[in-house]
């Protein structure tokens, strides 16, 4: 079973490198602490409001990227273990330099990272409490093949955590936002108008491939898509939050469901079923 996180991952945008996509986040000022902490509290808070925790949990964080969030997961909860997990190798040494600057040590936090398989995650089955993913999905090729892979290695009724932002047809969902002001510039512009302003607007040849294959990576998944292969994959999909916030809708989009264009993102739990 071919495990295709993105087009991305295939090319390379996600591999460690000065002028990756995800080497370039990482970078950012607010890139640390919207991961190492925001993200991290966000997951907590959301099962702590049905009454569930990591602690004592096996804990999965798949597409671990950077490795940031991985270690605040680590870190910052009493999980038993935390294993980052993506197709590319963390780039452990720039994780440490990038922690060291924040006064965390990765040998106090704990995690392990490892790389998965072209043909499935290469873990155990029923050897994972509790799979998160986080900006994930939105780049899976293959949705379904992913979650049967995601729930093989869960144990029965273990708990599958999916955050979404953004989502492809919302505003910022072209993953381009800083260097777009307006908003849908994805959805108004042809794709060799959007990298050529992109182009123009990193000044970047190389950081605009990067950038733009992080667009081309998009798998376009829908809300009421992922549900359903939720639950045709064997689910029971537990919670929801959406994300949305007032957004100024183009005259070249007045058409597009408005269900499309304002659901920002998604965070939501789903049980494993299988028995």
């Amino acid at each position: 079973m071919p495990l295709r996180l993105s087009r991305m991952a295939r090319d390379g945008a996600f591999a460690p490198g000065e002028k990756s996509a995800v080497r370039w986040f990482a970078g950012q000022p607010y890139w640390w602490d919207s991961h190492y902490v925001q993200a991290v509290d966000e997951i907590v808070d959301f099962l702590e409001g049905d009454g569930l925790s990591l602690d004592g949990r096996r804990v999965l964080d798949l597409g671990c990227g950077d490795g940031i969030l991985t270690t605040g997961l680590a870190a910052r909860t009493p999980a038993l273990s935390v294993v980052g997990l993506d197709l590319h190798p963390v780039d452990t040494a720039f994780l440490a330099a990038i922690a060291a600057e924040h006064g965390v040590s990765l040998d106090q936090s704990r995690p392990t990272f490892g790389v998965s398989q072209l043909s499935g995650l290469g873990l155990p089955d029923s050897s994972v409490d509790i799979v998160i993913t986080w900006s994930v999905f939105e780049h899976v090729s293959n949705v379904p093949e992913l979650l049967g892979e995601i729930r093989r290695v869960l144990v029965p009724d273990g708990l599958v955590f999916i955050q979404i932002w953004p989502l492809f047809h919302s505003e910022h969902g072209s993953h381009l936002w800083p260097w777009f002001e307006q908003p849908y510039p994805h959805l108004r512009l042809g794709e060799h108008e959007l990298k050529a302003e992109l182009r123009d607007r990193t000044g970047d040849a190389e950081l605009t491939e990067a950038m733009f294959d992080l667009y081309s990576s998009c798998n376009q998944v829908t809300l009421d898509e992922l549900g359903s292969a939720l639950v045709a994959g064997g689910f029971y999909i537990s919670k929801v939050q959406t994300d949305s916030s007032a957004v100024h809708v183009p005259p070249e989009l007045q058409s597009m469901p408005l269900s499309l264009l304002t659901t920002a993102g998604v965070k939501l739990t789903a049980v494993n079923l299988k028995s």
